[in-house]
């Protein structure tokens, strides 16, 4: 007798939950997007003959106004050394943010970075709070571009070197653009 009471109320329960249904799931809110509206000053064309041909120099000068107007929440930080990625691989890596709309650090555990492109042994990684998220180009292209130029070191191999990170305090605390060598 309770075997089939029990049956009852399974099978009751049972069919009162097939017709109800999935319930629909809410839409998801868009994320922020940092840097949505910021136009380049930058002429990418020249940028790219100047890499080109190898003049880290003039590249420097250019990025320059960009980088020694920092503001309380957006500041270059060079990192570069005789260890760090050949500046022509960095602009490679940098470069591929084009094919991206908008970069975001989706990365919730550990270290919470997320690798955005990589070419050759270079790459560039957006770390900060989870979910952020950027334009990449041309808001982090140009930022990419300010540290692999303007930090840009010629070794004694006469091979130009860059490396360093852009702090972005306003998509939250410690967050930041790497350009990073990763072999």
């Amino acid at each position: 007798m309770q075997l089939k009471l029990l049956t009852t109320a399974l099978l009751s329960l049972a069919a009162n939950l097939a017709r109800a249904g999935p319930s629909p799931l809410p839409t998801p809110a868009p994320l922020p997007v940092i840097g949505g509206d910021y136009v380049s000053p930058f002429g990418y064309n020249a940028v790219n003959g100047l890499v080109a041909a190898g003049d880290y120099e003039a590249l420097r000068e250019m990025y320059s106004s960009f980088w020694n107007n920092p503001t309380a929440a957006e500041y270059g930080v060079c990192e570069t050394s005789q260890a760090s990625l050949p500046s022509n691989e960095a602009h490679g890596a940098i470069y591929l943010l084009n094919t991206r709309n908008t970069c975001c650090q989706w990365n919730a555990v550990h270290t919470q970075c997320s690798n955005l492109t990589s070419r050759g042994g270079a790459s560039v990684g957006f770390c900060g709070v989870y979910e952020a998220c950027l334009r990449c180009s041309p808001f982090a292209k140009d930022r990419m571009f300010a540290v692999a130029f303007y930090c840009a070191r010629q070794g004694a191999n006469r091979v130009y070197r860059s490396g360093g990170k852009w702090m972005l305090d306003g998509a939250g605390p410690g967050a930041r653009l790497v350009l990073y060598l990763t072999r």
